[in-house]
């Protein structure tokens, strides 16, 4: 009688929504680990046929781990200084009016989406014109490079920060504040209890720095992931790219399981606008000084990025003009950013089911999830190059839509997350009364199911454009001849040198950029006014 107990117990579970949920979930997770999985059967095949060429890319030579070590520390330098910076400038402004308070915070998150290569453009602009009344400044190397990645990636730490600080239980300062100051409260309370989530952000931003090259091989500096691209450009061979990445993707995959914990408590943080003090702190005059200098330096970062695109435009002539010659590459991005939101939602609405779900099916999900993030861009596009070019597959390779699932494999795993947090504001017996008085599953889906998890699907939405528009290190080797992104074509000839004509295209950027994640602070806000339900409730 067992074995009939356990199929009738199957075939219980085995409802026409489970399947759905279950095959999207399953085509998800599928979809992160492709590039993996094609640089996987490449390097077997190499293996098997016997190829000499394997082991030198095992071997690290003295140039190769001068480049491992300089990219590792170029992006502890920019992510260690981007939460040092956040930290001050965070603490700064917990002293503002709400609404003002809000007001900075979503322009941080608008200009986080910035592409890096804006950046380095309009900081080229501003060096050149400082440069003549300050000779020997540098243009290329290193330290620009490091300034610019910094400038770039500032928004974005500043915004982690401020979730670190908001994961904190604001009672345990406020206890604190009674018998101690303030500087003595940050230092001895409020830093070691966001540890966890300032050390995620870090590893955030340190694996977005590391596994990037657009702004170092554009001043001239060589990092790791830039010669992954150019040894697979040099030997065709997928399985030696695979090989030769191994030291970085090493490193970088021990960076991601390090702050796995700290991600998940950035995004379970229930209310990001709660980090506020009753009184507003007072602290001595030395950390004063350098909460000014921070605020100077973030107001300095977004005052150049406009200006510097103003200065390298010119004329709106020219605006109009760069448009038009990039017409073609525009609607291809555009098309290409649909596409990827089309194909993301869905799948990463059912993904964030399972990043819920406890113990180690959930823990193994988080980790598929973040696996895209501690992949460098490059070696995403090699992987899927290799897969769609296998013999079970090579007739139907989608070399158009190409460019669209590298982003879906780089960015969904964001959308999941977003919606992971999204489900945390929506009671449960919502979902439950929907499934048991609803007339029919359409009822429910467009009456219950979609109003609640809206606000969700939209900030995703947003992100999703945003990053897929930004995208450059695996579309640059997927992309099809005579098909181009917009990010493909300014940044080949931000090689060149900046002219007003890639300035023109580096400005519409900026503003699609900022239409877009305008659009999508107005519904993270409608997020903000849900709190989360009080402990001991059911969250997820």
């Amino acid at each position: 009688m067992a074995v009939p107990s356990f199929f009738s117990r199957f075939r219980t579970g085995l409802t026409p929504d489970t399947m759905v949920s279950t095959l999207a979930t399953g085509l998800f997770f599928f979809l992160l680990l492709c590039p993996l999985i094609g640089l996987s059967f490449d390097l077997l095949h190499a293996f098997m046929t016997g190829s000499a060429d394997l082991a030198a890319p095992l071997v690290l030579s003295p140039r190769r781990t001068g480049l491992l070590v300089a990219s590792i520390g170029l992006a502890a330098a920019v992510a260690g200084a981007g939460v040092i910076l956040g930290v001050l400038f965070v603490s700064a402004l917990i002293r503002l009016p709400g609404k003002l308070l809000c007001g900075i915070l979503f322009l941080l998150l608008a200009l986080a989406g910035i592409p890096p290569y804006i950046h380095a453009l309009t900081w080229s602009e501003v060096m050149q014109v400082a440069g003549a009344a300050l000779p020997g400044l540098p243009t290329t190397g290193w330290l620009i490079s490091f300034w610019v990645e910094l400038m770039a990636l500032l928004p974005l730490s500043v915004f982690l920060t401020w979730i670190a600080f908001a994961s904190i239980d604001i009672r345990l300062v406020d206890a604190g504040r009674l018998v101690r100051s303030d500087i003595s409260i940050l230092r001895h309370i409020i830093i070691p209890l966001a540890a966890p989530a300032l050390g995620a952000a870090f590893g955030f931003v340190f694996l977005i720095c590391c596994t990037d090259f657009s702004v170092p091989s554009l001043f001239g500096a060589d990092v790791y992931a830039l010669d992954i691209f150019a040894q697979f450009s040099a030997s065709n061979s997928a399985a030696q790219a695979f090989l030769y990445a191994l030291p970085l993707l090493l490193v970088t995959l021990i960076v991601m399981i390090a702050c796995r914990s700290g991600i998940r408590t950035l995004a379970q943080t229930p209310n990001w606008f709660s980090a506020r003090f009753g009184n507003p702190p007072v602290f001595p005059r030395w950390f004063r000084f350098l909460q000014t200098t921070a605020a100077i330096i973030v107001g300095v970062q977004i005052f150049v990025l406009f200006f510097g695109l103003m200065l390298a435009v010119g004329s709106p002539d020219t605006f109009i003009t760069s448009i038009r010659m990039a017409q073609n590459e525009l609607v291809y991005s555009l098309l290409t950013a649909v596409l990827v939101i089309f194909i993301s939602l869905p799948l990463a609405l059912a993904a964030a089911q399972e990043l819920k779900k406890p113990g180690i099916r959930g823990a193994t999900a988080w980790i598929i999830v973040l696996v895209p993030l501690a992949v460098p861009a490059p070696l995403i596009g090699i992987g899927m190059i290799t897969l769609g070019n296998l013999p079970v597959l090579s007739a139907i390779y989608p070399a158009l839509l190409m460019p669209a699932l590298v982003s879906v494999i780089k960015f969904a795993p964001f959308a999941a997350i977003i919606l992971f947090i999204q489900m945390r504001f929506i009671d449960p017996l919502l979902l439950d009364a929907a499934a048991v008085f609803a007339r029919s599953r359409t009822d429910a889906l467009t009456r219950i199911h979609l109003p609640l998890f809206a606000p969700g699907l939209v900030v995703s939405a947003g992100i999703l454009a945003a990053l897929t528009l930004a995208e450059l290190g695996a579309t640059l080797i997927v992309a099809p001849p005579g098909h181009a992104t917009i990010t493909m074509r300014i940044y080949n000839y931000l090689h060149y040198g900046s002219s007003s004509d890639v300035a023109g295209l580096c400005l519409m950027v900026t503003l699609l950029t900022l239409v877009v994640c305008s659009g999508t602070m107005l519904a993270l806000r409608f997020i903000s006014r849900n709190p989360a339900p009080p402990d001991g409730e059911s969250i997820v």
